[in-house]
């Protein structure tokens, strides 16, 4: 038998191979099952000598779509400014002031209107430095002296109306504050009274004749006023009176209540209403209408009721709206040192 191998029968060779072939399915169809019931394998630790990667950077959020084309540019307000309103700590309007408003803006419109002013002038005031600036800026020919006087009395009328005609509007439609709108109205009213009773009651006690006094004397054909009682009336300039009331009103409610929300155009207003006063004074004199001390005198008394009568009677009595809205309890960590004692100490500004 050595060297030869007996043949098997066909039919037991093909049963031989398909139990083979059975049996490879079956192991490899149960391999991957046994494996399913065990953990995962672990990741091989990096070796000690290699860094660990960085951890990934969170993805950037996403950009804001740009605006279509032509739209505005969107604003970023840097520090909001204040609420208007009526602060608290100022005193409103109260009945005494009403009465007082109403007593003396009668008055003045009595004197303006209705009382005789001095039929000759009481003093004419002559002195170096009035007749000095006169000399400088009086013009010369009867028009162009009336030219200047219209130019003050548009001056008089338009600086006269801004806190009326500017500021209420925009206290009331922008700012939708009936209640401020009020106070400032009265405010603006009572200012006015004071100083129109100031500047009429002065035209009858000073009675001073108007630079052109002596030339009326010389040539009645000299200015309109020649030989009117109106000719008695130089001191106060009450065109630059009035100019310079608006003008402190302006001033002192814009420093307080920030009107037109930022603090260069709250205090371009009052300087702008200030270059007005000025031009005013000096128009007056060009026509010939006042002394230099009558347009000083005008201004002071002036801006002292526009800025002073709401000052004394409301807005001393608290912080302006700015500063009432940055106020706080403000706290500083500071050393401190006594004989017995090192340490530190907490001042604060309330």
């Amino acid at each position: 038998m050595t060297g030869s191998r007996e043949r098997l029968p066909a039919g037991r060779a093909r049963l031989i191979a398909a139990v083979v072939a059975a049996c490879a399915l079956a192991l490899s169809v149960r391999a991957p099952i046994a494996r399913a019931d065990e953990p995962p394998p672990e990741e091989p630790a990096p070796p000690p000598d290699e860094p660990a990667p960085p951890p990934e950077e969170p993805a950037p959020p996403p950009a804001e779509p740009a605006p279509p084309l032509g739209a505005p540019a969107p604003t970023h307000d840097t520090a909001a400014s204040p609420k208007i309103e009526w602060s608290p700590d100022w005193p409103r309007f109260r009945l005494s002031e009403y009465i007082a408003t109403a007593v003396l803006g009668g008055a003045s419109i009595y004197l303006h209107y209705f009382a005789p002013l001095p039929e000759h002038a009481k003093w004419q005031g002559d002195n170096a430095f009035d007749d000095t600036i006169r000399n400088w800026l009086v013009l010369d020919t009867p028009e162009q002296r009336q030219r200047a006087g219209r130019v003050s009395d548009v001056l008089w009328i338009g600086g006269t109306a801004v806190p009326f005609v500017v500021d209420l509007p925009i206290a009331l439609f922008v700012h939708k504050s009936p209640d401020v709108t009020w106070q400032l109205l009265m405010m603006d009213l009572e200012a006015n009274a004071v100083a129109g009773f100031i500047n009429n009651g002065l035209f009858y006690v000073a009675g001073r004749g108007r630079p052109n006094y002596k030339d009326c004397q010389e040539d009645p054909s000299y200015d309109p006023l020649c030989g009117e009682t109106g000719d008695n009336a130089s001191f106060p300039s009450g065109h630059t009176l009035s100019v310079a009331t608006a003008t402190g009103l302006m001033c002192v409610n814009h420093r307080y209540i920030p009107l037109y929300g930022n603090a260069l155009t709250d205090g371009g207003v009052c300087a702008l209403m200030t270059v007005g006063t000025i031009a005013t004074a000096i128009t007056r004199i060009m026509a010939d209408r006042h002394y230099t001390t009558d347009a000083l005198m005008g201004a002071a008394i002036g801006f002292a009721s526009g800025y002073g009568v709401p000052w004394l009677l409301h807005y001393r009595y608290g912080p302006r709206l700015i500063d009432r809205e940055e106020s706080g309890l403000k706290v500083t960590v500071v050393p401190m040192a006594a004989p017995h004692m090192v340490g530190l100490g907490l001042v604060g500004l309330l």
